[in-house]
């Protein structure tokens, strides 16, 4: 499990989704991207997981992750299952929960992209965001919010993918060890 105990600093992005540019939609062959199924919530929970606490850039930042990514995924296996999968054959390697009507805190991109750690670099995160945010679209949503931690490759670089902005959000108080607990 992650440490705990590091205070989580997040930023915000925004994507018109009226605005996206066309973009790869799916990831190449061998790999599949499919709709998870509302039976599937163990599967996709694992490979969130495991992608947040392999990814050093989410190191010590597991109240988070335990207190918010987690919840969110489940929630997103609720009613309305919306969680995409990446597979290769049997194996999923990659999945993304999103929530068309998110909570308190705006976030649709529950758990972003999320890919194990073997299989980055292909190409994967990229058609998870681009059918995450094609998803949301249809369901017609006018914009989307994700959150990633500042200064992360996925702050410099992947959420600005398909038009996504940073957006200004005051400080929050970052998830506790205590909170979680609770």
């Amino acid at each position: 499990m992650a440490i705990p105990y590091k205070p989580t600093k997040l930023c915000q992005f925004r994507w018109k989704l009226s605005e996206l540019p066309p973009g790869p939609g799916k990831p190449t062959k061998p790999y599949v991207l499919r709709e998870a199924s509302e039976h599937e919530l163990a599967e996709a929970l694992r490979v969130i997981r495991s992608s947040y606490e392999l990814d050093p850039e989410w190191s010590g930042c597991g109240a988070h992750i335990v207190g918010s990514v987690l919840p969110g995924v489940r929630q997103a296996f609720g009613d309305e299952t919306t969680c995409l999968f990446v597979q290769h054959g049997n194996r999923v390697i990659g999945a993304s929960a999103f929530l068309p009507e998110p909570g308190d805190d705006g976030i649709h991109l529950v758990s972003g992209p999320c890919v194990l750690i073997e299989y980055c670099n292909r190409g994967i995160g990229t058609a998870l965001l681009a059918a995450t945010l094609e998803a949301l679209r249809s369901r017609g949503l006018a914009e989307a919010v994700g959150q990633t931690r500042p200064g992360s490759v996925s702050a410099k670089y992947f959420y600005k993918k398909f038009g996504g902005q940073p957006v200004f959000v005051p400080p929050v108080a970052a998830a506790t060890e205590a909170a979680v607990a609770a």
